[in-house]
């Protein structure tokens, strides 16, 4: 069931959390406050993370039967009829019970035993209830969740409006998406669409795709399905890839190298859960749900959970060299004439504010950069606009309409909810590749500028190094030393990434690296960069264009059915039901969607937001750790004219402290390293 996973996870991210706590201590003894503080916000994520596991697909997949195989219960409820119809989370805990969260804002607590009639379509009365609620939380002791794992079953992908927007809400939160299929439907339109409209085409990799019931299809036939699945799999994969980056990218060939990856698992998800339930190991083997387990075990901890640990333990690394700088020059100063130390002390002050003043001018040309890229990307949004309006114009031109359709006002209704629908999709479609391809561009600049501010990043270092080296090598105490380099910058830009930006792909392009892929650019060499950035892509919303195209589509989809009904026909007591008239109707139709669309200006404020908010994200949290550095060293130089005030008992006990804080330095470090070098080594494979 891949526990080992789980506990090999958990023991790491133990004794990362065990040592950050002990270097926040030692931090806190040094006035290094901004550095403890990032250490404990650090630990604080690690601690309260989650893995959050998404099972999506449509109705009658069977996907709460594969939630309750998970869990080895028959926990969420199931029904032969569509069933799910809110978000149900399920989490762990020693207590059974249920948490009802209304629209309305209130909570009502309930038996695991009557969740179906809040949260299901089962019967009127429970379909009537699940409107009124936003969520519902089950609380169990299933072994599957004690691994840090929570379970979110969604409603059907080819549910109505209200049920698509639901699920779509929460693919960013996700780390890893069950897409749950079935033989006698396999790969149906909306899951291609979901695939191609709903995931970044950077982070497909999260999809497990399980062919559920495989128990239904004879043996010998069960491996033309699954190639057959997989090629339709990669049909939609390659030309969403192609209409973003084109056939003759690198992205193009990257993905098509890794086709072969994508991750396809038939199961009965029906007899795994009875096997579970009735201990019967080899009815659970047959179903093939511990192949399924896992892999889905793998992904989480040896591929995402990799990834959120790095960044910590790059980021103790970096203060840890830098408190050890701070204990040596604490050390070589001890002994110093207090003239020699304020020369010394207002040459060192006068260094750090030029460099504050430098660093002000760096971050505040980032941000104007997320500006600048804006006003340069903003024109060619009316070239979109007119790509996606002669593509709508085209499909309902060429649309087939016959006289069945617009025979009388019942026939015209369901052909306008068709339509509609379409032209919906049709959209969507073209906003998804559209939006991408900005998202695209802006990470490539982003990570251009970024790295643009490697060079001063290599100054202030040499500034702080100077420093270091000028009151370590005082005229009366003369030390042996070696000079570490203070901040790596590849740790900085990971920093700033870790639990931030929302722009997925940017560790390659920030570390300098075309070769695509944050493996690419670990292996490439610069591991402190790409590792902490892609920690940060990784505790940030999962890669998907769900969040930009809620705010795009925000006018469109307002289009129902019926709104287009009346767009088309009006208010007219009798339907002129001319096949001519109807097109003409229809083109117009969507003229005015589009005029409705370009007049909300939402794709103008979705771009403006992403260039900004991602710049400025960035800025700031780089700016921070520069500040953090500055204050520590001003706090340094405070604390060694204190010291020179002591009398010699006083720094004799000065002197034992700053050795015990290096010795302690030292074991965290010795215990951190193994770990470090095996999450570099997995990054690499």
């Amino acid at each position: 069931m891949g526990n080992e996973n789980y506990i090999g996870y958990q023991s790491m991210l133990t004794s990362i959390t065990t040592g950050m706590a002990q270097l926040d201590g030692i931090c806190k003894r040094l006035s290094m406050d901004g550095q403890s503080d990032e250490l404990k916000n650090l630990e604080k994520r690690l601690k309260n993370h989650i893995f959050s596991v998404g099972i999506m697909g449509e109705f009658r997949r069977g996907k709460s039967t594969v939630i309750n195989a998970l869990l080895g219960q028959e926990i969420v409820p199931s029904d032969i009829v569509p069933c799910s119809a809110t978000l149900n989370y399920v989490k762990w805990d020693v207590n059974r019970g249920a948490e009802i969260y209304f629209k309305d804002g209130s909570v009502q607590s309930v038996d695991v035993e009557d969740l179906s009639k809040y949260v299901t379509k089962i019967t009127k009365e429970s379909e009537e209830m699940s409107a009124k609620v936003e969520k519902a939380v089950v609380y169990y002791p299933c072994q599957f969740c004690q691994n840090g794992v929570q379970i979110i079953d969604t409603p059907g992908l080819n549910d109505d409006e209200r049920m698509s927007d639901i699920s779509e809400k929460v693919i960013p939160t996700l780390d890893a998406i069950i897409m749950v299929i079935v033989p006698d439907s396999p790969f149906s339109q909306s899951e291609a669409e979901f695939v191609r409209n709903k995931v970044m085409a950077s982070d497909l990799g999260r999809i497990i795709f399980v062919v559920n019931k495989i128990d239904t299809i004879d043996e010998d036939d069960r491996d033309r399905l699954l190639d057959s699945i997989r090629d339709k799999i990669k049909s939609s994969v390659l030309d969403k890839i192609a209409k973003i980056y084109g056939e003759d990218s690198d992205e193009y060939r990257n993905t098509l190298d890794k086709m072969g990856s994508i991750k396809l698992l038939p199961i009965s998800a029906r007899k795994a859960l009875k096997g579970k339930i009735k201990n019967n190991p080899s009815m659970f083997e047959d179903s093939g749900y511990a192949e399924f387990e896992s892999t889905l075990s793998y992904l989480l901890t040896e591929e995402r959970g990799t990834l959120e640990l790095m960044h910590p333990v790059n980021q103790m690394f970096s203060v840890s060299s830098e408190a050890m700088m701070i204990i040596e020059t604490r050390l070589a100063t001890l002994n110093m004439e207090s003239e020699e130390f304020e020369s010394k002390q207002k040459e060192a002050l006068g260094r750090l504010e030029e460099t504050r003043e430098r660093k002000k001018v760096e971050i505040g040309a980032l941000k104007n950069k997320g500006v600048t890229l804006y006003s340069t990307l903003l024109p060619e949004l009316s070239g979109i606009y007119d790509e996606i309006e002669a593509s709508l114009f085209d499909f309902v031109s060429n649309y087939e309409i016959t006289n069945d359709v617009i025979k009388d006002k019942a026939a015209i209704t369901a052909f306008s909810e068709r339509i509609a629908g379409e032209i919906d999709a049709k959209m969507q479609d073209a906003l998804t590749v559209h939006t991408e391809r900005l998202v695209y561009r802006i990470q490539e600049q982003l990570g251009t500028d970024v790295s643009g501010l490697e060079e001063f990043g290599k100054e202030f270092n040499n500034s702080m190094n100077d420093i270091h080296v000028s009151l370590s090598l005082s005229k009366t105490n003369r030390r042996d030393h070696t000079v570490s380099t203070l901040i790596d910058a590849g740790v900085i830009f990971g920093g700033a990434l870790f639990f931030g930006t929302v722009i997925p792909g940017v560790g390659a392009l920030v570390s300098g690296f075309k070769d695509h892929g944050v493996k690419g650019a670990v292996v490439g060499g610069l591991a402190g960069a790409a590792c902490g950035i892609a920690a940060g892509l990784l505790a940030a919303p999962l890669g998907v264009v769900g969040i930009p195209l809620a705010l795009v589509m925000g006018s469109v989809s307002a289009f129902g059915g019926k709104t287009i009904t009346n767009l088309i026909f009006g208010k007219k007591k009798e339907i002129d039901n001319n096949i001519n008239k109807v097109r003409e109707s229809l083109v117009a139709t969507v003229a005015k969607v589009m005029d409705e669309f370009k007049r909300s200006h939402n794709l103008e404020n979705w771009l403006k937001e992403t260039c900004e908010t991602s710049y400025n994200s960035i800025a700031d949290d780089i700016d921070r750790e520069w500040e953090n550095t500055l204050v520590s060293m001003e706090n340094t130089l405070t604390q060694i004219k204190v010291d020179l005030s002591m009398e010699a008992a006083n720094k004799a006990k000065i002197e034992n402290d700053m050795q015990t804080y290096a010795s302690e330095i030292s074991e965290i470090i010795a215990t951190i390293n193994p770990i470090k070098n095996k999450l570099s080594a997995s990054l690499q494979n």
